[in-house]
């Protein structure tokens, strides 16, 4: 009976303590953290500095089926500030960044073309040429959209908060964004040797509180507190604010035209504005549960939705496509990832769930390091899982 007793005890504990634990330790990862180096500390050692988290300790089994159930009934799950960009689409092919290399897939089959074995991905991007890049704690690769083989480069310094983009005007550069230093930096893929890519230029991209968005003409959208600021790389620097009724967005989605966006809401409104003063609306959609991830090309929106726990019914997502009014050209229902109470319970949640849509083909991939799933769109058929 007293042993009864102690595991009602430790079940009460559970639920009424850990879920305030969890709620922390969740948002800790979206919060600037507090031990992110200072502006001016130097990127080499940004770098060397990242280690692996310790192992988690075992958990006693009233304890861990609190967190079981807690997680599934109680935690929102909300978009990621800083993650790991895992696929990213180039003409014909689509990048796959997993645990400690790249693969390069045919889009028609998701056949292996290439890969590169980088160290811990950090991110991956397409190039305006069609050509994929992607960036690795050891080195980078850039593969050409007419290649089988990718071209190797030098380290680059990427840890929490940074973002990588092709540059726009030249194909032989790429740009990172440091948040902790509310710069862009300029690199070019060709350098002298060396174990670091040196830093050709650095632009200012102030008072973000998001990653950018990268526009079809080379300047870069980003949310701030009051509205959005636009600044091309060696332009000036412009800055909108919301009009009256528009949420503060938590993505921004270039429009067709280069002075339009489409500004993507916590709560899942997606509105379509012109980048002049007063920010007219353009047109507003609702979506139909909270967007985890959103992507745009020329035609389409595609987002990752989550819907929130409620009792009797689970957790679910759902992959949908939309034209730029809102009417569904595409949805499918997504699987969802099981962890292990003692798991990183979001990293194992949310880890096949990044986002592509390409700009050559009407292609959208959901995926991660695991495993990725590419459809078409415009003819709502699956082409391939692997």
């Amino acid at each position: 009976m007293r042993g009864a007793q102690t595991i009602q005890r430790v079940r009460r504990f559970a639920r009424a303590g850990v879920w305030l634990v969890l709620l922390d330790g969740c948002d800790a990862g979206r919060r600037h953290p507090s031990h992110e180096p200072p502006p001016d500390a130097g990127l080499s050692a940004l770098a060397l500095s990242e280690a692996p988290p310790p192992p988690a300790p075992s958990l006693l089994p009233p304890v861990a089926h609190a967190l079981e159930e807690v997680r599934e009934q109680k935690l929102e799950i909300l978009p990621p500030r800083d993650d790991t960009p895992r696929l990213s689409f180039g003409k014909g092919r689509l990048a796959q960044a997993m645990s400690d290399k790249v693969v390069f897939r045919d889009t028609k089959d998701g056949a292996p073309v290439a890969e590169a074995t980088l160290g811990p991905m950090r991110a991956v991007s397409e190039g305006v040429d069609g050509s994929l890049i992607a960036l690795g704690l050891g080195s980078g690769a850039r593969l050409e959209p007419r290649s089988n083989k990718p071209r190797s480069f030098a380290h680059v310094a990427f840890f929490q908060g940074a973002a990588l983009f092709p540059d726009l005007e030249d194909p032989s550069h790429f740009y990172v964004y440091y948040r902790a230093e509310q710069q862009l930096y300029h690199y070019a893929f060709e350098a002298e040797a060396g174990s670091f890519l040196p830093i050709e230029d650095r632009f200012p991209l102030a008072d973000c509180v998001s990653a950018p968005a990268l526009t079809r003409d080379g300047a870069f959208l980003c949310a701030t507190q009051e509205g959005i600021e636009r600044r091309a790389p060696r332009g000036r620097e412009t800055r909108f604010k919301l009009p009256v009724g528009v949420s503060a967005a938590i993505r921004l989605l270039p429009g067709k035209r280069l002075d339009e966006v489409f500004s993507v809401s916590p709560e899942g409104e997606v509105v379509h504005l012109r980048l002049q003063p007063g920010m007219p609306v353009l047109g507003r959609f609702q979506l139909p549960a909270s967007p985890f991830a959103a992507a745009v090309n020329a035609e389409a929106l595609a987002f990752v939705l989550v819907s929130p726990p409620a009792p009797g019914s689970a957790r679910h997502w759902t992959l949908l496509v939309t034209d730029f009014e809102g009417q569904e050209r595409f949805k499918t229902e997504l699987p969802s990832q099981a962890a292990q109470a003692n798991e990183d319970w979001l990293k194992a949640v949310i880890g096949d769930k990044n986002l592509a849509i390409s700009g050559f083909e009407p292609l959208v991939a959901v995926g991660g390091a695991d495993s990725v799933t590419v459809w078409d769109y415009a003819r709502a058929a699956p082409l391939f899982t692997r």
